[in-house]
């Protein structure tokens, strides 16, 4: 059963935009049983969310840990490389998510989460934390639909740094079964950050992953549009390959 819980999840969001979250996400068991422990352990050639690289071009070793009870009650933690400006020392992300998960008969499946992140060994401390509320609903394994908002995600802004405002994103994820175990997989969305000059950017993810019980292996190539440029250091926004391995225990 808990394999059941990851093995959907950990797929779609492999390529939800690039971003590697291993965990619990929104496959959920039909039938919701005993109360569950599980995990993941991965290592991915670029840490990229929302079409942004978080670890500058850089590999990133990343953990998972969550619990998930008979009434959907879902609890974790994340950990993960990172490296968010490039001209500082490489730090660490971590962040605990708490929510609720759920079935509607066989085709329907959902969950509603929210996450806090932070950077504790960040030169620029507790100016790069966040607060994040995620929806996921997906369809028959296949087809997935994210959408989330943050009441004080990070941005820069000339002449006075970093600023917390207001962010939500959309995202539309595919993947389908190609050859045995073999899955294609797709992805696309818009992020848009608001506060003075309010802007935005598109991002997408083509890709394939192989599920090699209890790891799966995956390739995606990322891109985002031109704004992300222009709202992110140059050599974070997409165009890149990444290779992921994970580990589900």
């Amino acid at each position: 059963m808990l394999e059941r819980v990851q093995d959907g999840g950990a797929l779609r969001r492999l390529f939800a935009g690039g971003v590697i979250f291993l965990g619990l996400l929104v496959g959920t068991p039909r039938c919701l049983g005993a109360d569950l422990w599980g995990g993941s352990l991965g290592i991915t050639s670029d840490y990229f969310v929302r079409g942004i690289s978080r670890s500058d071009d850089h590999p990133a070793l990343q953990l998972d840990l969550h619990y998930l009870n008979s009434s959907g009650f879902v609890a974790g933690l994340f950990a993960s490389n990172t490296q968010i400006d490039p001209n500082e020392p490489r730090d660490v992300e971590l962040s605990a998510f708490l929510g609720n998960a759920w079935s509607a008969g066989d085709d329907w499946q959902g969950k509603v989460l929210a996450s806090y992140y932070s950077y504790p060994w960040n030169a620029n401390g507790s100016q790069y934390n966040y607060a994040e509320l995620d929806l996921d609903i997906a369809y028959q394994q296949w087809l997935d639909l994210r959408v989330s908002y943050s009441p004080d995600w990070p941005r820069y802004i000339a002449y006075r740094g970093l600023v917390g405002v207001t962010a939500d994103s959309a995202e539309l994820n595919v993947q389908r079964p190609v050859l045995g175990k073999l899955r294609g997989t797709a992805g696309i969305g818009y992020f848009a950050l608001n506060g003075p000059d309010a802007s935005g950017y598109a991002y997408w993810s083509v890709g394939a992953a192989y599920d090699w019980a209890p790891v799966i292996l995956a390739v995606s190539y990322v891109d985002t549009t031109a704004a992300a440029k222009a709202l992110f250091y140059n050599t974070a926004a997409g165009g890149r390959w990444t290779g992921t391995v994970i580990w589900r225990f």
